[in-house]
């Protein structure tokens, strides 16, 4: 995560390593811990042997839909998705489907809490990140991705939609005006994973968009 953050370009405050573990680049922020400080001053129980403090630029609305636009890709909206797990992993997905922005509305988890951070392996640094609520987003057309319900995925037109919106796996989405795409599952199955749904979203539009 700690190289991710580098080669984002961000910059570090002070790199923390426990006695015994060396940093995967050179720092002149460094210190050492003994073991008992490292542990204390970490939030996992199995951490590994480097922490970091860096500060990240959060991105406006503006920044995030101009990346979008100028990569021919949907905006990334993220509707009350509260697992950082599943927030970490879809802005894994996003960028590795090549997707360069995304938004969080409020009810999300933070992208840049620790837990997503790690979910995302340090590739959320990747990304233009922005916060925004719904009225920010008017003039936005897109689909909703849902469980059931709204147009197969193979025939909807997600890449050019303006937005593609991730909602809550327990309440769903919170706009009710969207245009829904389903990946359609075996009999049986009620849902995906949000995080699974998102990663089958992202690649296929960027299959359509090389295609």
């Amino acid at each position: 995560m700690l190289s991710e953050a580098r080669a984002a370009g961000l910059k570090f405050e002070l790199i923390a390593a426990r006695e015994g573990d060396k940093l995967p680049f050179h720092s002149e922020s460094r210190v050492t811990l003994t073991p008992g400080a490292f542990r204390a001053a970490t939030q996992t129980v199995t951490p590994q042997g480097v922490i970091g403090i860096a500060r990240v630029h959060e991105a406006t609305l503006s920044e995030a839909i101009q990346a979008a636009r100028a990569a021919r890709w949907p905006l990334i909206v993220l509707d009350r998705v509260q697992d950082p797990g599943n927030v970490g992993a879809i802005c894994r997905t996003a960028a590795a489907a090549g997707a360069p922005a995304l938004v969080v509305l409020e009810g999300s988890a933070d992208p840049y809490g620790a837990k997503a951070v790690r979910a995302s392996a340090g590739i959320v640094f990747r990304l233009k990140v922005a916060h925004a609520a719904w009225k920010d987003l008017e003039g936005l057309e897109g689909y909703g991705a849902a469980a059931s319900g709204g147009a197969p995925l193979s025939e909807a037109p997600i890449e050019s939609a303006g937005m593609i919106v991730l909602g809550s796996e327990a309440h769903g989405l919170s706009r009710k005006d969207l245009k829904l795409v389903t990946v359609p599952l075996t009999e049986g199955v009620e849902s995906l994973n949000v995080a699974a749904a998102a990663a089958l979203i992202f690649f296929e539009v960027r299959r359509r968009l090389a295609a």
